[in-house]
């Protein structure tokens, strides 16, 4: 679809400026220098603020990582800037003041470039330097895929202080409406249009392909074009996605609530939430011992384990009565009291309306599939780590926008993030106030709220993705340290239900659930005995695969091969980085699954079903 057309299509209903005037592409490439700041005038809202001309082999280093990008192509960096801003803000000193949205687009030399767009997604609270000539805004992934020949887009998310929410509070206390609105979808929409059209005017034809790749928030980025924009790219590919991204951010706050209710204390008591966590540490491994049926170290289907420290023995302190057991552990350091076993089944459960858990919950309900009847929403599984939400507070900011009170977030030294900075008031960490009705209460604001709503990001109905033979591949982890898998899941069914059924949404949308991940745009493992390696993993671009081929960019690939051969993806075997451990990620609803016999470390020992 040309760029005219697009601005045309999309200027009213996204806010965008009028088209401008590079509706005809030149005949032949441009050249990388300040040329093209009078060359891409695509509306009268869009700067171009810088132009690199940067060389093979130069270093390149990303926001999210001091270790160096290595150029391995000649590349073209242009750097925009999109308005209007937060003009709600008159305080030029304050956070949540900003003239619009920062824009890197990363071009190839003319010769290496593929033809193909694959723009990438921002992470957590985005922001970058995206809009400053020097600085790279970029994250590492971004850069990689200029190193494999795309040309790639990325944004700051309208803000530019990288990873801090003070954006969206203006100065005055108020929530920051239209910076939030940059964040939650313009940023998004401007990113595709303005990479296409640079593109065309840059290289003077026109991609032949469109591709979305995002993690974590870029993966809520990427949800919310398919599910309001999905012509915009021909395919999509979903890490980890931040969907429902309000609802598990207030989830992961919970903890602290079940702490204060249960323990007398929270992340503020720095030494006895330590303790809690060595604490949880060892019920983890003890949990991870009891399922594991394939002596791998990590848990293959954590969903179905429903171990409870309540029922251990061994978690329970020497004397302490459980659920038909009498603790036998004599480690003050690792030994849980009745009160602490029963605070760590109510973290694993989830958030609920009232404080309860069910001790009776289903694989389905562990899962995502089904949220019980006072449950608010899930939490990470059983074999993933919740050292940060124990010794830190989660999700605070979350609250603070749910209550439109920054005063309800946390503070230095508490915060799992960087803190707000806001000068209405000195007043944080007011979210210790909350009892479990009180939280459920703030919970359900988000429905209530137009600017959270919209933010969610979880519209299951992908009728006008569908129609438009658009694909998406999407994966979890399942050892989540930050988004649980299930809130995916349970998005996942909802698509299948609005779609009429699994064949009618395998069409468009397939999903895989990885063992053993953690959170990370780069792949990250996590077992309880820190022996990572072991665990099968697919390569993803990053610091140490910068120049990725088919079989190291795996689930792109699949993408890839899905869009343009029309192969949808099935089967996919991965290997541990020390190559110990290989089975098939399994299309959902389907699990990977021990046959029972081997050694459980060949994929041949495992089956899809």
């Amino acid at each position: 679809m040309k760029f005219q057309t697009l601005c045309m299509l999309f200027a009213g209903a996204l806010l965008l400026p009028a088209c401008g005037t590079v509706a005809t592409p030149p005949s032949k490439p441009l050249a990388c220098d300040d040329g093209l700041k009078s060359a891409f005038k695509p509306d009268a809202l869009t700067t171009v603020v810088a132009v690199r001309n940067i060389r093979k082999g130069a270093p390149l280093v990303a926001v999210d990582s001091p270790q160096p990008i290595t150029a391995a192509t000649d590349m073209c960096l242009v750097k925009l800037l999109v308005g209007p801003g937060a003009t709600a803000e008159k305080d030029t000193t304050a956070r949540s003041w900003s003239q619009g949205i920062g824009i890197e687009v990363w071009l190839p030399a003319p010769a290496v470039w593929n033809e193909r767009i694959r723009n990438y997604g921002g992470g957590g609270w985005v922001g970058g330097g995206h809009r400053y000539p020097e600085p790279i805004g970029s994250k590492v992934p971004a850069i990689v895929n200029a190193n494999m020949g795309y040309a790639s887009g990325t944004h700051d998310g309208g803000q530019p202080h990288y990873q801090d929410a003070s954006f969206a509070f203006l100065s005055n206390g108020r929530v920051n409406e239209e910076s939030f609105r940059d964040m939650s979808s313009r940023a998004i929409y401007e990113q595709a249009i303005k990479t296409r059209a640079l593109v065309e005017v840059y290289y003077g034809r026109t991609p032949r392909y469109s591709y979305y790749d995002g993690h974590s928030q870029g993966g809520r980025q990427g949800l919310k074009v398919a599910q309001e924009r999905p012509d915009l790219y021909d395919g999509y590919l979903i890490a980890q996605p931040a969907v429902s991204v309000t609802r598990f951010s207030l989830a992961g706050l919970y903890p602290q609530i079940v702490m204060k209710e249960e323990l007398g204390i929270t992340a503020l008591d720095r030494p006895a939430a330590d303790a809690f966590a060595r604490k949880v540490a060892a019920a983890n491994a003890r949990a991870v011992a009891s399922c594991d049926k394939e002596k791998l170290g990590f848990l293959v289907d954590p969903f179905s384990c429903s171990y409870d420290p309540l029922r251990d023995a061994g978690a329970l302190c020497t004397g302490v009565t459980g659920q038909g057991v009498t603790g036998s552990n004599a480690d003050a350091a690792t030994c849980m009291s009745a009160k602490e076993a029963v605070a760590l089944n109510k973290i694993w459960y989830g958030p609920t309306r009232d404080g309860s858990y069910d001790p009776a919950q289903t694989t389905d309900g562990r899962s995502g599939r089904v949220l019980g009847s006072k449950q608010l929403w899930w939490a990470p599984t059983r074999g993933s780590s919740l050292s940060t939400q124990i010794t830190g507070v989660a999700g605070s900011d979350t609250l603070a926008l749910a209550m439109q009170d920054v005063a309800y977030a946390a503070g230095a030294p508490a915060a799992s993030g960087i803190p707000i900075t806001n000068t209405s008031t000195t007043a944080r960490n007011r979210w210790r106030e909350l009892t479990p009705p009180g939280y459920a209460e703030a919970f359900l604001r988000i429905d209530t709220l137009p600017f959270l709503r919209d933010y969610l990001t979880d519209n299951a109905d992908l009728g006008r993705f569908r129609s438009g033979n658009r694909k998406m591949i999407l994966w979890n982890g399942l050892a989540e340290d930050v988004i649980p898998a299930q809130g995916a899941v349970h998005w996942y069914e909802r698509v299948k239900a609005s779609a009429g059924g699994e064949a009618q949404v395998q069409q468009f949308l397939r999903m895989y659930n990885i063992p053993g991940m953690a959170h990370s745009s780069q792949g990250r493992a996590f077992t309880v005995a820190g022996n990572n390696n072991v665990v099968p993993m697919p390569w993803l671009p990053g610091n140490a695969n910068q120049t990725p081929t088919r079989d190291r960019d795996l689930m792109f690939s699949a993408l890839v091969d899905w869009v343009e051969r029309g192969v949808a993806p099935g089967e996919m075997v991965i290997s541990s980085r020390d190559n110990s451990v290989s089975y098939p990620i399994c299309v959902y609803p389907k699990r990977i699954t021990w046959k029972g016999t081997g050694t459980a470390k060949a994929a041949a020992d495992y089956e899809c079903r």
